[in-house]
Parts: C-alpha cells; sequence; structure tokens
C-alpha cells in the first residue's frame, strides 16, 4: 500500500509541476508583449500597494485585472496562474492535513489497475428483469448498497452462489460505491491472493515477505473474489487466510467475499477457523444468491 500511496502522490506532484510548467511558459510569452508587460505590472504594483495598506480586492484593482486579460485574450494567450487539475488542494493532495479526495482517487485508481479489476458496474444500471428471483435480488442490492454507506459494524460480508448468478458483478457495484465515499478499495482474485500466501511462505527477505500480506491485512476495504477457487495447499492457504481474515475483524477492516463455496462447504473446504470467522453474526453478513447462470440467458447483462 505504501508503494501505491508512493506512486499516487508522485501522480499528483507531476499534474501540479506540469500545471505550473505551462503557466509559466504562457506568462513568458505573454510578457515579450511590451503593452501585456505594462498592464500586467501595473497591476501587480497595485495589488501590493493595497497588500501594504491593508486593503483587499477593489474596483481599481479588478480594472487593472480586466485591462490585462484583455490583453491576453488578443494576444490569443489562454492564462499565465496554473489551471490546476483539483481545485481544492491545487494538486498538493492534501487539504486542512488530510489527503485529498482528488489523492485518494488517484490511489483507488492504481489500485484497480494492480488488481486487474479496472472496469466496476453502477447500481443503478441493473437488469432485475434477468433474475427468477426478482423481488429477493432488488432488496438484497438495496441493502448492500446501504452497507456502503454504513459505519461497518458489519465488517465482513459473504456473497455465496453458483457460476454466472451474479455475485461478482454485485460486488463490483459495491466496490464502485465505496470508491465514490472516496474509500480505499482493493480488489483480488482469490487466486491472485493465493498466489502471494505462497510467495510470502517460501520468501527469505522479511521485508518482502511482509509486504505480500501487508496488501490484503491492511486495504482500507478488501473485495476477495471466487474464494475457493485457488489452487488449495491446506498448510499455506488455510492458515493465511485465517490470519488476514482475523486480523481484518480485529482491526475493524471490511471484508467483502464472494464463493461459489456454501456455508456448508466452508469447513470442509477450510477448516473451522474460517467458517467461525465467516459466520460469525456479530460481524458477518452472509448472502446466498440462487439461479440460473446469468450469462445463458439472451440479454445477459446483469
Amino acid at each position: 500500500m505504501n508503494k501505491i500511496l508512493k506512486k499516487a502522490k508522485q501522480a499528483i506532484a507531476d499534474r501540479r509541476f506540469y500545471a505550473n510548467q505551462e503557466a509559466h511558459n504562457f506568462k513568458t510569452k505573454a510578457l515579450a508583449n511590451p503593452q501585456f508587460k505594462q498592464a500586467y505590472n501595473e497591476y501587480v504594483s497595485l495589488m501590493i500597494d493595497n497588500a501594504r495598506r491593508g486593503l483587499g480586492e477593489n474596483a481599481q484593482l479588478l480594472a487593472k485585472q480586466k485591462a490585462y486579460e484583455d490583453i491576453l485574450k488578443d494576444l490569443s494567450i489562454p492564462y499565465i496562474t496554473p489551471q490546476h487539475f483539483c481545485n481544492k488542494c491545487n494538486d498538493c493532495g492534501m487539504v486542512d492535513g488530510k489527503y485529498c479526495d482528488c489523492l485518494i482517487e488517484e490511489v483507488n485508481r492504481l489500485l484497480r489497475e494492480e488488481s486487474g479489476f479496472l472496469s466496476l458496474e453502477e447500481f443503478e444500471n441493473a437488469n432485475f428483469d434477468l433474475f427468477d428471483n426478482k423481488e429477493y435480488m432488488k432488496d438484497l442490492y438495496s441493502k448492500m448498497k446501504k452497507w456502503c454507506y454504513s459505519d461497518f459494524k458489519k465488517t465482513l460480508i459473504f456473497i455465496a452462489g453458483q457460476t454466472g448468478v451474479g455475485k461478482t458483478h454485485l460486488m463490483k457495484c459495491m466496490a464502485n460505491e465505496l470508491i465514490k465515499r472516496h474509500k480505499v478499495v482493493s480488489l483480488t482474485s482469490s487466486f491472485a491472493m493465493h498466489q502471494d500466501f505462497v510467495k510470502s511462505y517460501s520468501c527469505r527477505d522479511l521485508d518482502e515477505k511482509q509486504a505480500l500480506l501487508d496488501k490484503y491485512l491492511n486495504a482500507e476495504v478488501l473485495f476477495i473474489d471466487d474464494l475457493g477457487t485457488e489452487l488449495r495447499n491446506p498448510n499455506i492457504t488455510v492458515n493465511f487466510l485465517y490470519q488476514v481474515l482475523n486480523e481484518r475483524k480485529l482491526n475493524k477492516r471490511p471484508t467483502i467475499i464472494t464463493s461459489n463455496l456454501d456455508l456448508n462447504d466452508i469447513t470442509d473446504y477450510y477448516d473451522e477457523r474460517i467458517f467461525s470467522r465467516i459466520v460469525d453474526k456479530a460481524y458477518s453478513v452472509c448472502v446466498y444468491i440462487q439461479g440460473d447462470d446469468l450469462r445463458l440467458k439472451p440479454n445477459k447483462k446483469v
């Protein structure tokens, strides 16, 4: 996560640099015009004089500003002050000591890019006519959207069902909604997560070993797609998965899981420890989506 945050901060810093550089180039070009240079210098001098006298913006200063802006238009120069991508933080990435929304959005973009889930979905675009249990799905989608704006007293959402019933679509809708709420979302497949477990298990470098786990332990909101489809190794998969679920529960970090396994399969496929973390009613919500494979229906868009 630190690597992603560093990369996002650099992207924001680059935006600021290019905005400043472009404005500087335009200003240099404009100052080459004597008429503009005189009008602009008169504006700056008056602004400094007003500041010394404790005066703010007044009609005289605005008139001087309009005078040099009119010359800019005649020169076909769009501006001479930086046009920042984000007006909240002026491309600094921080507002009042907190991460700006633009930085969080960049982090989320990089996380989506790294996870492979580049496309997300909208709750509003769900086609419930495809479902045999239409009213149930409407209610489920409504509850999951409401959860996205909750205080996350329920920290684990387990969405089970057979292949093609819409689990991943619902997950992508939830991820999208949380990103709109400016939550830092990490999306992974069970297979990719298991690969990191294996790498961490065999890694000799302690820092690298921990880093492979930290992105699952420390993600603000973690989505795990298709739990149970990984190439399971009982000595690795179960122990590492338990660590992730347990640590996230203790630290009250939301986790959303989709799986083809129903709750009866969890104990057999993993063990009682994993089962207990998933079905803990105080912290978990478990839903099972029934129905046929939506991808086999004529109008397959969920």
